[in-house]
């Protein structure tokens, strides 16, 4: 049962494996059981959503579907004409015809009801001298052309004999709409299965966001407090401690990442260098990784630090300017679409009183 509660929810250790490598070392069961939760709840809301569609869907199609099959005697079955605005009732049927012999005869038809109409006549044909078998299938399409064409009564009825003592026994299907139900839940729980990740990958893609969208900001600060005659780990710790005291952590990745880097500093008398080298390596973004390496290579540097740390905040602005560009476009792209459907509607209304007096 615990295997297959991770088959379906995701599996736990690549979970915590992803949220290691987000937030850095530290227990994250609660996390991981909160997000498993999530994705057993969405299984229970879809097959619970099923049945109730599915007892609706049997209901209806019992006791209140229009065209409804009914038995009037014998082996005689009476079919309720649609009324005037319904769709007309296509029904396949299977209809096993035998006479006194012992000959019989078995075809697959389609009986169509349409909506009841006064006038018109329905088509007659004459049948002519042939084999028993022959003349039998002659009667049956005669017969289901006949029905199919009717557009009389308010009832059509499905006759249990024809001429010359030949027996019909009508076994007839109902259109139900229970097996496409069956399969749009079978499509829904395949969609929650494979989305079991999808949460986890957005943090890890809002994490990325974070930093390339954020760093050359906290490069800036940096450069102008070095400038300013702080040391490197007092001018991050005034960054971290600014970012605190601004309320900054919880609503950014970036800054949440930093002032845990700061807390560790201050708790633990930790080394600032080997915490953004190590934040750098969980978060796999080059830009970082580059600047993390700048830092730790120059720590001792004072100004040739600052210089690297100036041309590495020029470049990373640059790059900032062309994400932001590539999204713009992508966004003028995605806008082409309801363009498109716009002027095809403003078309139509054009168009619309000329094909109307054609």
């Amino acid at each position: 049962m615990h295997k297959l509660f991770d088959f379906m929810t995701g599996d736990r250790k690549s979970i915590e494996k992803s949220y290691l490598k987000l937030y850095g070392k530290r227990d994250f069961t609660d996390e991981v059981e909160n997000m498993k939760r999530g994705g057993l709840k969405k299984y229970f809301i879809c097959i619970g959503i099923f049945f109730v569609l599915l007892t609706t869907v049997i209901i209806y199609e019992q006791f209140f579907s229009a065209g409804g099959f009914y038995e009037t005697g014998g082996r005689e079955i009476s079919i309720k004409r649609p009324v005037e605005g319904e769709t007309v009732l296509k029904i396949p049927a299977k209809l096993a015809a035998s006479w006194g012999d012992g000959g019989t005869l078995k075809r697959n038809v389609t009986i169509i009801v349409r909506q009841e109409e006064i006038e018109g006549e329905m088509p007659t044909e004459t049948a002519e001298e042939e084999s028993p078998q022959v003349s039998v299938d002659a009667q049956i399409r005669k017969l289901v052309k006949t029905i199919n064409n009717s557009r009389t009564d308010n009832m059509i009825v499905l006759p249990a004999e024809l001429a010359g003592g030949v027996t019909l026994a009508w076994d007839l299907k109902r259109n139900s709409r229970v097996p496409l139900l069956i399969i749009s839940a079978l499509l829904a729980v395949a969609v929650i299965y494979c989305s079991r990740y999808t949460r986890i990958k957005k943090m890890e893609e809002y994490a990325k966001d974070s930093i390339i969208r954020e760093l050359p900001e906290f490069i800036n600060r940096l450069v102008l407090l070095l400038n300013a005659g702080l040391v490197l780990t007092s001018a991050f710790a005034r960054i971290t401690e600014g970012c605190e005291a601004g309320g900054k952590e919880g609503i950014s990745y970036f800054y949440s990442q930093l002032n845990q880097i700061g807390r560790s500093m201050r708790e633990t008398n930790g080394s600032m260098a080997l915490e953004l080298q190590e934040f750098a390596a969980r978060s796999g973004v080059r830009e970082l990784m580059r600047v993390s390496g700048i830092i730790s290579d120059n720590i001792d540097k004072g100004a040739g630090l600052v210089e690297k740390l100036r041309i590495e905040s020029e470049l990373l602005w640059m790059t900032k300017k062309k994400i932001a560009e590539e999204k713009g476009r992508l966004s003028e792209t995605k806008l082409t679409f309801p363009l498109v459907i716009l002027l095809l509607v403003l078309i139509m209304i054009t168009i619309a009183p000329a094909l109307m007096e054609m």
